[in-house]
């Protein structure tokens, strides 16, 4: 086993065990902080020393042993051999010890010159190296033993090797705290990797084993990211090779990782330990006085805390190194300690007037972990901090803090249901669904000032719920905050009466969908009626303004909206792309709307993308993928709308296409009765007439040749059909043609196939019984 940049360490330890060997013991102390490999450097010169020729006896100290007596010396004495655990335990203490009380005498084998003896006869025949690991948390009893060990190596053939932290914060038991600063202990320190370290890390077999160059380009990044300490470089290494085949050229902090914080701080001091999750629950907001409030302690005893961090290799500038160490030490935090901590930041940053957003983090972590109720001012401080975050674009967050925010109550309950609607609505429309209740009966019980009832209307008309918009608009008294939304409803909803843009308006009708397009592209807040005014792209016919729309709508890709938004954009992109006549495009950007939002969550302005998508594959000539659109789910509430309107023209036009007439003209009627009711008048794309007429012509057709046989024919075909019923040759018809005698055979073999029949009898049959013109 190879270790990396330890080479001088082993080297010193080599030296020692020379010198033990000739008859001068010494002791040396391996210190380092958590994950610096001190376990592993112990393991390989066990290694060396037991392929010298030496009697290896090995023990390890744990913190969970700390108050058994002797278990560090029993565990040497036990791989000694039978001869000295038996004296170990027969053997009685003497008085002249300090520690021989009633609880030693209940321990046989508390007498330090025990191991010392055990240890001075197996040296008679072999050198003896002695290790002990932790031996901070080794026991008062096995310590008084080292330490006798330790002032009686002059003259022997004995090497003892301890390691431990360098600088225990707790004040260690006399005894320990003695054989830690023993002259006669030589200090082997290690300390965390360099850049250079690191790269040799990577290198070493059969650790890394990468090329060097590898290792060195690789080298700097992940030094920066665990600070060179070689528990953090493993972890790290396995989850880079866990990321095969495929190795990212950056680190990733994945299970493995996560798992070598968690063992560095467990061999970390206690409260080195909760200085690591204090600042992972602060954060950014982190400072030495936020700290020390956090922990309940002066702020002169959190600076050694967090030097105990930094030694480890987990601290970088003061704060935790990255996000990777942050998720694994807020993993190991148990619910009630979670709920603890970020309750009690939350209210510190409260009280130091902090942004909202800040503060909010903390309530929504702390009702996550322990689901009970917030303070008085939480609902307030979500409120606040989700109006910012939603202005910003950050709905998904938005949504967190007033979901939080509902649940502590307060007396804007109603205005925060609306805004959490809202705000998932911008994330997944189909989120809304459940509050519509609860949002329609806040209708009934609450006064208008307390709701935002411009909002509640915009998703009632998404979700296909105009009676409900209706009630909504019933209750604002306020005319110019009513014409909006009502305007809204009205022309989603053209049965609920005259739409806000007649037909000698085309001009005001399209302002109002271009400010809504720019809305959406331009990341602002959009109006209420975003799903209802973008319908009207679908009623308008030829406009001046389509050029400045596909342009317009050119920048959506590179939009930082919102799900929702961009699906939007990417539906109205789809419409007029469609309406130029450019039905690739059109197909393009309807396929990324209906990929951005599910059915159930485009409610009933599904009809949009989907009418967009199904005129364009059929326009292509893509009649399985027309297909395959119109097996989408829709709503019923979609075919009271007129979005419904044009999605019966779509479909109308690919039954067209794929030859069934009879249906076609069912969905074009449709439509006219639509029309009909709402009394408007079938214009621009709205107009079914014009494939109506086309579709009943195809079906007449259909009945004249399901009535006259002969007339699936060709014109040719007919010809050579009627004289060959007559009872003319071959050669007859060909001459009588003008054609040869194999075009002629050719024309009655295609008749015979298309007629059903199998002889000229047949045909002639077939021929006299067609209605004459």
């Amino acid at each position: 086993m190879r270790l990396a940049r330890r080479g001088a360490q082993l080297g010193l330890l080599g030296q020692l065990f020379e010198a033990a060997r000739r008859g001068e013991g010494h002791a040396a102390l391996v210190t380092g902080s958590p994950g610096t490999g001190k376990s592993a450097l112990l393991q390989v010169f066990a290694q060396e020393a037991g392929h010298s020729g030496a009697l290896v006896l090995n023990a390890s100290a744990s913190p969970a042993e700390t108050d058994l007596p002797s278990g560090v010396v029993g565990q040497l004495l036990s791989g000694a051999g039978p001869n000295a655990e038996y004296h170990h335990r027969a053997r009685s203490p003497s008085p002249r010890h300090p520690f021989a009380g009633a609880a030693s005498r209940e321990e046989p084998g508390d007498d330090p010159a025990v191991l010392h003896d055990a240890l001075r006869e197996l040296a008679a025949t072999a050198p003896v190296v002695v290790l002990v690991d932790d031996v901070h948390h080794a026991d008062e009893a096995s310590a008084r033993c080292l330490l006798y060990v330790c002032g009686r190596l002059a003259t022997s053939r004995i090497l003892l090797v301890m390691s431990g932290r360098p600088q225990p914060r707790s004040r260690p038991p006399l005894p320990l705290a003695e054989l830690l600063r023993h002259p006669r202990c030589t200090s082997v320190p290690l300390t965390t990797f360099d850049g250079d370290g690191v790269a040799e890390f990577l290198a070493a077999p059969p650790g890394g084993g990468m090329d060097l160059p590898t290792a060195r380009r690789l080298a700097p990044d992940w030094h920066r990211f665990t600070g060179g300490n070689p528990r953090l470089l493993r972890g790290l290494l396995d989850d880079h090779r866990d990321c095969e085949p495929v190795r990212p050229s950056r680190p990733v902090a994945g299970t493995a990782f996560r798992r070598a914080v968690t063992g560095c701080l467990r061999g970390a001091g206690a409260p080195a330990v909760s200085a690591a999750r204090a600042l992972a629950v602060l954060a950014d907001a982190s400072t030495l006085t936020l700290l020390a409030r956090l922990l309940e302690t002066p702020e002169h005893a959190v600076g050694p805390c967090l030097d105990e961090l930094d030694t480890i290799g987990l601290l970088d500038g003061g704060r935790l190194r990255h996000e990777g160490v942050r998720a694994a030490v807020l993993e190991e935090l148990s619910a009630e300690e979670s709920h603890r901590l970020h309750t009690a930041a939350g209210r510190m940053l409260y009280e130091n007037g902090a942004e909202p957003a800040t503060v909010a983090r903390h309530l929504v972590a702390a009702d996550t972990a322990g689901g009970r109720s917030g303070p008085v001012w939480a609902a307030t401080v979500l409120a606040e901090a989700a109006r910012h975050t939603m202005s910003s674009g950050r709905a998904r967050q938005a949504a967190d803090f007033l979901r939080t925010a509902h649940r502590a109550g307060g007396h804007e309950e109603a205005g925060l249901l609306t805004m959490l609607a809202r705000a998932e609505w911008e994330t997944d429309p189909a989120a809304v669904i459940r509050h519509l209740p609860d949002l329609e009966q806040n209708l009934g019980t609450r006064s208008p000032a307390a709701m935002d009832i411009a909002g509640v209307v915009g998703l009632l008309l998404w979700h296909g719920r105009p009676a409900g918009a209706a009630r909504a608009l019933s209750q604002l008294h306020d005319p110019g905050a009513a014409r909006e939304p009502a305007a809204a409803l009205a022309y989603v909803y053209p049965d609920t009466g005259t739409g806000p843009f007649p037909h000698d308006a085309a001009e005001q009708r399209d302002e109002a969908a271009e400010r809504v397009l720019e809305s959406i592209v331009y990341d602002h807040a959009p109006p209420v009626s975003v799903a209802a005014v973008l319908s009207a792209l679908l009623h308008t016919g030829e406009t001046g303004r389509a050029a400045r729309w596909c342009a317009l709508l050119a920048g959506g890709d590179r939009t930082r909206a919102t799900p929702a938004r961009r699906a939007v954009a990417a539906a109205a992109a789809a419409v007029v792309h469609g309406r130029t006549g450019a039905h690739d495009l059109a197909a393009e950007h309807a396929g990324r709307a209906l990929s951005l939002l599910s059915p159930r969550a485009w409610g009933v302005a599904i009809g949009m993308p989907l009418s967009a998508a199904v005129l364009a594959a059929t326009r292509r000539g893509a009649y399985e993928e027309a297909a395959a659109r119109l097996r989408a789910p829709v709503p019923a509430a979609m075919f009271h709308t007129r979005a419904g309107l044009h999605y019966l023209l779509a479909r109308g036009h690919y039954q067209l296409a794929v030859g069934r007439p009879k249906a076609a003209l069912g969905d074009f009627h449709a439509c006219r009765d639509l029309l009909a009711a709402w009394r408007l008048e079938p214009q621009g794309a709205a107009d079914w007439s014009t494939p109506a007429a086309v579709a009943l012509r195809a079906l007449r057709s259909e009945d004249t040749a399901n009535s006259d046989p002969v007339a699936a024919l060709t014109e040719a075909e007919r010809r050579v059909a009627v004289l060959a019923a007559d009872g003319c040759t071959n050669r007859a018809i060909a001459a009588r043609l003008y054609v040869t005698t194999s075009t002629v055979e050719q024309h009655l073999t295609r008749i015979y196939r298309k007629l059903c029949v199998k002889s000229r009898l047949d045909l002639a049959g077939l021929v006299t019984a067609r209605p004459r013109p």
